[in-house]
């Protein structure tokens, strides 16, 4: 996909100008208004994606940290919290911001509209979580036509206590199943075999940590696990750093 819509899918590896670039996001935010304080809540999001052509994480054993910032983008937003009754929350949001590129000067426009929700319930000692996201963007790059990415992903986590603690925090591990659909393949660059239909990928995977936010020293300490994805022409393996997929975002 193209590096446009990194902001909406998080990291990995994207293409530009027929290049590969390693994106990494940083999910930046502040939280305003308390949901469960005020009735409904806000977070401003600001989340900030840092990309690097051929690169790799373990280049930097090697090589250090790369002197040359080759994409870069800043997509501020705001999110509203709407609880719909004891354990069912809406998140509808909206973003706008720019990306660009060094070596053409190329900047594109990014905008974005969604409607995400998570709904937890016990079930027989495990802890339920119900994550549904519906999500659009669109990027206008300098001179080019526009370019928009339709996607929609439910998922499925199951937690269960591991009888263990750390520092007084209670361990839970986590197994979780995930499908996501792509209605509308974006145009930069468009495979040749492409006909307009749906893609769907597919993902399970498992995750361990804390039962409730940890942290240490006032750093928050992420969930840490292994996913596989696979569907039409892919079949990765994961590291999970934090939530699993986007749909489960609390």
């Amino acid at each position: 996909m193209n590096y446009g819509f990194a902001t909406q899918l998080g990291s990995g590896v994207y293409s530009v100008a027929g290049r590969t670039v390693q994106v990494y996001r940083l999910p930046f935010s502040y939280s305003a208004r308390d949901e469960n304080e005020r009735g409904w809540g806000l977070v401003v999001t600001f989340p900030v994606t840092l990309g690097f052509y051929d690169f790799r994480a373990s280049d930097v054993i090697e090589e250090g940290i790369p002197d040359d910032l080759e994409t870069a983008s800043l997509v501020p937003g705001v999110e509203f919290r709407l609880p719909a009754g004891k354990r069912w929350l809406l998140k509808p949001y909206a973003r706008a911001g720019v990306v660009t590129e060094s070596s053409d000067s190329a900047n594109a426009y990014v905008f974005g509209v969604g409607l995400r929700s998570i709904a937890d319930f016990p079930a027989k000692g495990f802890g339920l979580a119900w994550g549904n996201g519906l999500d659009y963007s669109r990027v206008a790059p300098s001179g080019t036509g526009d370019d928009d990415l339709l996607s929609f992903e439910t998922s499925l986590e199951a937690r269960h206590a591991l009888g263990l603690a750390v520092r007084r925090h209670e361990l839970d591990y986590g197994l979780y199943g995930a499908l996501s659909l792509y209605f509308d393949d974006p145009q930069f660059p468009l495979r040749e075999d492409s006909d307009g239909s749906v893609d769907d990928q597919y993902e399970i995977g498992f995750t361990f940590g804390a039962k409730e936010p940890a942290r240490i020293w006032k750093i928050p300490v992420p969930r840490v696990g292994f996913g596989y994805r696979f569907g039409d022409e892919i079949s990765a393996v994961r590291f999970v750093i934090g939530t699993p997929v986007a749909s489960l975002t609390r």
